[in-house]
């Protein structure tokens, strides 16, 4: 038999076996489903006649390319770039919950989704649960960041699903104190994680959002977490000191 509870703008639901489900906001969900294909929309349709009205000025960056889309004025043609924006603001808000953290936690284990991955931890290996800016973090027994990822849900109501199932959420990182800014060469670190943060300044820059999770999970496994502050990287030793290990979840 199960039961659902409210937690701020996400349901909760609690089944016998003390199941918490924490995934998008039902509210935010219907919005970006349906306000960003609206958007995309209202874009393409509108797109052309402001090109037009903007390549009246003399002084104008990207000329040729406003210029080209302002004689898109025929009604196919419209009608094309209308079904262009629709398609872009689907793709826009499939993406954004793909790539929002998904939450299942029970009294024994905490399971995390994210950018189609599945990962599995026991409760009793989390050894806190916070918020890092909008970014949800989980740390195993070593400080290892066991998964890190934006979720929806309102901060207080995160803390009380955390905490009903016994997990140790904090108010802020424990470990906050240990990161140091990195600067190339800045002892302390050994020469391959230096490697590795120079190749992952390299992805920040670009955007390479895959390449920077993939670096900092190296990172991990030469014994250092790192978080970033726009395109600055800090990094910290795991509790148990560089080369530690933060033993496997279970994928």
């Amino acid at each position: 038999m199960t039961s659902e509870e409210s937690l701020g703008p996400v349901p909760v639901s609690l089944d016998k076996d003390r199941t918490t489900v924490l995934g998008y906001p039902r509210g935010d969900l219907l919005t970006v489903l349906i306000g960003m294909p609206i958007l995309g929309l209202l874009l393409g349709i509108g797109l052309p006649p402001l090109a037009r009205w903007l390549s009246r000025s003399p002084v104008l960056p990207w000329r040729d390319g406003i210029t080209f889309v302002g004689t898109l004025d025929k009604p196919w043609q419209a009608g094309i770039a209308a079904g262009v924006g629709l398609v872009a603001g689907l793709l826009i808000a499939v993406t954004e919950i793909e790539e929002t953290l998904k939450l299942k936690l029970t009294d024994q284990e905490l399971a995390a989704e994210q950018h189609n991955r599945t990962r599995t931890i026991g409760r009793e290996r989390v050894s806190a649960v916070f918020l890092d800016g909008k970014e949800l973090v989980v740390l195993d027994e070593t400080s290892r960041q066991f998964t890190r990822g934006v979720h929806k849900t309102a901060a207080p109501a995160l803390a009380k699903a955390f905490r009903s199932h016994g997990y140790p959420w904090q108010d802020a990182d424990p470990h906050a104190s240990l990161f140091q800014r990195w600067i190339p060469g800045v002892p302390g670190l050994s020469a391959e994680a230096q490697a590795v943060l120079a190749a992952r300044r390299i992805a920040l820059k670009s955007d390479a959002g895959e390449d920077v999770r993939d670096l900092a999970e190296t990172m991990q496994g030469l014994g250092y977490v790192v978080r970033d502050e726009g395109k600055d990287q800090y990094w910290r030793p795991l509790a148990g000191g560089p080369g530690g290990r933060g033993g496997g979840a279970r994928t």
